[in-house]
C-alpha cells in the first residue's frame, strides 16, 4: 500500500482584488462550493510514494510546490480530485508553525508532545532530547518570539526527532539553519530514511536534492514537467534554468573575494586541450582565498550545447588542497582512462563558498576528445558481449 496517493490534484485560489471578487469568493465558501475561477496553480498532479522513499519537489519559485506539500500536510484542501495518506505525518512548513510565540520554547515542546499523544516518564526523557537536539542554550526558556529564524528551525527540527513520523515532509526549512545544524540535520534524516522513513522534501539546493532523495519530481507552473530518477529529472531542471551569462566567469568575478582563478588540463605531462579518447588527464584548478578559509569547488562537464553530463563537488572526497603566500589554493584532480565519446565538452569549475552552500562564481574551457567510432552518446560504457 503507498503510503502517499494522489489523483487529479487541482487547486485554484479565487481572485480577490475587488470587493465584487471577495464576495463572491465569500459566498462560494459559505455555501461549500469550490471556487475554480481563479488561478489554477496545481492542474492534474497525479503520484504515489511508497513507505521508505524519499521525493523532491522541485521547480522555480511560484511552481506550486509549497501549495501541494500543503494539500498533503491537510493544512488545505484541493479544488479537486482526492489525496490518501495512510501514516503519520510531520510536516515542517513554515517557520514557527505550529508553536505559540508567546509560550516559551520549553513550553512549547511540552504542547507538542502533548499533541503526539507522549505522557509521562516517556514525555520527560524525549522533551529533553529535544532540548539536547536543538542545542539553544538558555533560549529554551524564552519566549519564541525572540528566537531568530534559525532557532525556531532548531525547535521545529528537534520535535521531528523524537516524534519520528512515518513520513517527514520539509519544505526549504534546512536552508536557514547555520552549517553545523544543517550537516545535523542532514545526517539523522540519513538515519531515518535506514530505518524506513519516508521523506518528501522541497529545495532549490540540488546538492540536498540529490543527497537525501532517490526521486523527483518537476512542478512547472502547476503543471508535473518531469517524474523519476533524481538525477535525470534533477539535470533537465538545470537544463531548462540555465542562463549561460548569469554567473560571472573569469575577469567578470569580484576578484576581491572567493573565485577560480584559472585551471589548466595536461595530458601525457604537457598542457592541452585536445586529447585521444581513453586518456589519463591531470587537471590542477588555482582558486584564491581572501581570507585564508578554503572554498570547495564544483566540477562538472557539459556537451558543446550546454547538456550536462558529469558533475561532483570537493566536499564529497578527501581533498588536500594546498594554499600559497598568496591567497592562491590549488586543486588537483585525475581523472583515468577518461572515455568521453570524441567530440567537443566543456569543462567547469565553480566556486563554492567555505560552508559548500552556495555557488559563486563559474569558470570554464573548450576541450575536445578526438578518436572515431560508431557507437553513440556522451560515454562510453563497458560491454561484454557474447
Amino acid at each position: 500500500m503507498s503510503l502517499i496517493k494522489i489523483e487529479n490534484i487541482n487547486k485554484f485560489y479565487p481572485h480577490v482584488a475587488t470587493n465584487q471578487q471577495r464576495v463572491r469568493g465569500m459566498l462560494k465558501i459559505l455555501l461549500n462550493k469550490n471556487d475554480d475561477s481563479g488561478k489554477h496553480i496545481l492542474k492534474d498532479i497525479s503520484f504515489s510514494v511508497n513507505k521508505g522513499e524519499s521525493l523532491a519537489i522541485i521547480g522555480k519559485n511560484g511552481a506550486g510546490k509549497s501549495t501541494l506539500l500543503k494539500i498533503i500536510s491537510s493544512v488545505i484542501q484541493p479544488t479537486s480530485g482526492r489525496f490518501e495518506i495512510n501514516g503519520t505525518v510531520g510536516a515542517l512548513l513554515e517557520l514557527g508553525s505550529g508553536f505559540d510565540p508567546e509560550y516559551t520554547g520549553i513550553e512549547n515542546l511540552r504542547m507538542s508532545a502533548a499533541l503526539y499523544g507522549l505522557q509521562g516518564d516517556d514525555a520527560d526523557e524525549r522533551i529533553n532530547n529535544m532540548i539536547k537536539f536543538a542545542n539553544i542554550g538558555e533560549y529554551i526558556n524564552e519566549p519564541v518570539k525572540n528566537y531568530s529564524s534559525g532557532m525556531v528551525v532548531r525547535l521545529g527540527f528537534s520535535v521531528i526527532t523524537q516524534t519520528k513520523p512515518d513520513l517527514l515532509i520539509t519544505d526549504e526549512v534546512l536552508a536557514v539553519g547555520d552549517h553545523s545544524f544543517q550537516l545535523k540535520c542532514l545526517t539523522w534524516i540519513d538515519q531515518y530514511l535506514k530505518n524506513g522513513g519516508t521523506l518528501l522534501l522541497v529545495s532549490h539546493s540540488v546538492y540536498h536534492v540529490q543527497k537525501l532523495c532517490a526521486k523527483a519530481l518537476w512542478l512547472e507552473q502547476g503543471v508535473m514537467k518531469g517524474y523519476g530518477d533524481v538525477f535525470e529529472v534533477t539535470q533537465a531542471y538545470q537544463a531548462s534554468i540555465t542562463d549561460h551569462n548569469s554567473m560571472p566567469s573569469g575577469d567578470q568575478v569580484n576578484r576581491a573575494t572567493y573565485h577560480i582563478h584559472d585551471f589548466i588540463i595536461r595530458h601525457q605531462g604537457q598542457v592541452s586541450y585536445e586529447f585521444p579518447f581513453n586518456s589519463d588527464i591531470d587537471i590542477e584548478v588555482q582558486v584564491y582565498t581572501p581570507d585564508d578559509k578554503i572554498p570547495g569547488i564544483c566540477f562538472g562537464i557539459a556537451t558543446h550545447d550546454d547538456q550536462p553530463v558529469y558533475g561532483t563537488y570537493s566536499e564529497l572526497f578527501k581533498t588536500k588542497p594546498t594554499i600559497d603566500e598568496n591567497g592562491m589554493i590549488t586543486y588537483r584532480l585525475k581523472l583515468p582512462g577518461l572515455k568521453l565519446m570524441p567530440g567537443m565538452y566543456e569543462f567547469k569549475f565553480h566556486t563554492m563558498t567555505p560552508d559548500n552552500i552556495q555557488m559563486i562564481d563559474t569558470f570554464k574551457k573548450l576541450v575536445k576528445v578526438k578518436g572515431q567510432s560508431r557507437e553513440h552518446g556522451v560515454y562510453q560504457i563497458t560491454t561484454d558481449w557474447k
